[in-house]
């Protein structure tokens, strides 16, 4: 029996969610600095400067959210217990092993850079970008760790505004710098008769920018601790449990919560990297080697920015209601849990499906409104990997869900699986094939399909939930389809004159409209749904208005 009960959110519950948005939105400015950024620096300066973000963000996923999220783990549940000594050594412990990992792993890039860019990626004049990085290794790593102790103490807010803040530095920083760094390098570049210097110096300014960013954000956080340092001294003073956890303890505690976390940010991050290197090496063998930087950019700098920022978006419509689903699994709420995420599937399958759609069918004029350069290439990987919108929502909501109900291994052997599946699948199709850098969209598409399978076979084993195939995924894609042909066939006739903006404009909203009626007409989607979704009561009053409902 279907339930729609309507829960009150406590502030606690309200700042998990907050807590959720806002790491989506870090990577929704991530993906939006990359907009601006390939205008200054072109394709080949995104080409550039991939490695040297990658080799950062794997870094900063093993430390900001691994070893941030066990301290917030093993911290929140000592100090709920007044074991505030306890907590503190767990805080010590992360800060010693994170300034000595992380500066192991600093003093690596920053020294061998030229190494790791001509071995590893295969892309020397990458150097300087990824030279640049090499300081936010560490100071993210500490920013981390800071967090994460900080959110175990019960002050989420003030790193919730210690993130945003990091990412405007960024977008800011990264951008003025770039600009200048690469107006330094039209200069080397005429001087040495090659071009690429001017890409690859711009490239090394938004690198700045990225350290720059957690050089404030250590700043901001630090003044935060200050803030809060009468209030932890008070609660190491009030400290009443029985005994103080050894640093034996403390340490086997510590890297048996961070490990699997780590492990997991490692798989889910690492593929870009990986997936370069491939590129780079393919395209090497088969004397293509001028056009890999350039293409790569394009990829980078453009697919993965338009299909990341339509992914994010959809997927912050449901992945609010996860720690929600997780209390009520906790407290064996199994009907309850079943209709939510029965919902939370439908809403994202109602916003994903029609957005894949319509990114591959209006490619050209989305490309024009936002990017110069390369746009015939960027159109091709939209039109042919749009389809990651859908398996990075679903993948992505399946796989917190997991680890949220504590199904972590399942989480790690998702990765795992899809880690190499998709490497397996790029590599032969690289190598047999003159697709290039399709055949890389194709990877993506790959990794995150196998990682939407296994979130589905996580939630139908651990909460026998069983999906509405038909209403959710059959009527749905049909909408879609619809409302994408007429939206295609509008966008032909109307690109050559209107331009990509009000092409884009125009067939979207025609798009929407047709796909809203044929879902309404179809019972593709309820009223009772409508309520729960973004916007979902001006849609029912037009509804209404047209007698659709």
């Amino acid at each position: 029996m279907m339930q729609n009960t309507k829960v009150k959110k406590t502030g606690r519950g309200k700042r998990r969610e907050w807590v959720l948005g806002v790491g989506l939105m870090a990577g929704l400015v991530g993906f939006v600095f990359r907009i601006p950024l390939s205008r200054m620096i072109g394709d080949k300066g995104v080409g550039f400067f991939a490695p040297a973000m990658e080799i950062f963000m794997v870094s900063s996923a093993m430390m900001c959210y691994g070893i941030s999220k066990a301290v917030a783990i093993l911290v929140k549940y000592r100090a709920k217990r007044d074991m505030y000594k306890s907590a503190r050594k767990i805080y010590q412990s992360a800060l010693v092993f994170t300034i000595l990992f992380s500066a192991l792993m600093t003093l690596f890039v920053f020294f061998f850079s030229e190494f790791i860019a001509q071995t590893f990626i295969l892309e020397y004049r990458g150097y300087l970008a990824i030279a640049a990085i090499a300081p936010a290794i560490l100071l993210s790593g500490l920013l981390g760790v800071m967090r994460g102790y900080l959110q175990g103490m019960g002050a989420m807010m003030p790193t919730i505004h210690s993130r945003l803040l990091e990412k405007f530095v960024m977008l800011v920083a990264g951008l003025l710098l770039a600009a200048a760094s690469f107006s330094y390098g039209e200069k080397v570049a005429a001087l040495l008769r090659n071009t690429e210097y001017a890409a690859a110096y711009g490239a090394m300014g938004a690198s700045i920018g990225v350290s720059v960013a957690c050089a404030i954000g250590i700043l901001h956080i630090i003044l935060i601790r200050l803030i809060y340092a009468g209030t932890f001294k008070q609660q190491l003073m009030n400290d009443t449990a029985k005994y103080v956890e050894s640093n034996g303890q403390v340490i086997s505690t510590f890297f048996s919560a961070a490990l699997p976390y780590m492990i997991c940010a490692l798989l889910y991050n690492i593929h870009y990297l990986v997936d370069q290197r491939v590129f780079n090496y393919a395209m090497n063998k088969q004397d293509k080697g001028g056009i890999r930087v350039a293409h790569w950019g394009v990829y980078y700098g453009k697919y993965s920015v338009v299909t990341g920022i339509v992914a994010i978006i959809c997927t912050m419509s449901a992945v609010l209601v996860i720690p929600r689903i997780a209390q009520m699994y906790d407290k064996q709420e199994y009907g309850e849990v079943k209709y939510r995420i029965g919902s939370a599937i439908h809403n994202l399958a109602v916003l994903t499906i029609p957005c894949a759609v319509w990114v591959a069918v209006l490619a050209e004029p989305i490309v024009k409104m936002l990017f110069t350069g390369d746009q015939d290439t960027a159109v091709k990987l939209l039109q042919t990997g749009s389809g990651v919108i859908v398996f990075f929502t679903f993948g992505y909501f399946l796989m917190l869900l997991m680890q949220r109900i504590r199904k972590i291994r399942m989480v790690i052997l998702g990765g795992l699986a899809a880690f190499l599946i998709h490497l397996i699948f790029l590599f032969v199709l690289i190598s047999s094939t003159k697709l290039g850098i399709i055949a890389v969209a194709l990877g993506l598409l790959v990794f995150w399909l196998v990682v939407c399978i296994t979130g589905f076979i996580g939630i139908v084993q651990y909460m026998q939930y069983s999906p509405e195939w038909l209403r959710t995924f059959g009527v749905t894609t049909a909408a879609a389809a619809v409302s994408g042909l007429v939206g295609m066939l509008l966008s032909k006739v109307m690109i050559s004159w209107a331009g990509g903006i009000i092409t884009f404009f125009v067939c979207i909203v025609v798009c929407m409209l047709i796909y809203l009626v044929l879902m309404i007409l179809l019972r593709g989607i309820r009223e009772d749904e409508l309520e729960d979704m973004p916007g979902g009561r001006v849609i029912i009053v037009l509804a209404e208005r047209m007698r659709l409902l």
